[in-house]
């Protein structure tokens, strides 16, 4: 299973677990909805709404400047040893 990126957001567990129970399963689910939308999915009020909203926006953005990160998971020693002796 792949994991969400909602742990990112620094809410309470409880709120994060409501989301992924609604269906927001990204940050980029939650950007896709306005503050209503998101009030009455999960059961909040307006204000809870939108500081959701705010904290979503803040890590995408944060997100978006970070350097991107290799998967280097594919690779296993011997491959990158076989790699390196053919372009020698």
């Amino acid at each position: 299973m792949v994991e969400s990126d909602i742990r990112l957001l620094e809410l309470a567990d409880g709120i994060k677990a409501t989301l992924i129970n609604a269906g927001f399963s990204t940050i980029k689910s939650i950007l896709e909805c306005s503050a209503s939308d998101i009030s009455n999915k999960i059961g909040v009020d307006q204000y809870i709404a939108q500081i959701i909203l705010e904290e979503a926006k803040r890590v995408s953005i944060e997100m978006a400047k970070a350097p991107p990160v290799l998967d280097d998971s594919r690779f296993t020693a011997p491959s990158i040893a076989v790699e390196k002796e053919e372009i020698l």
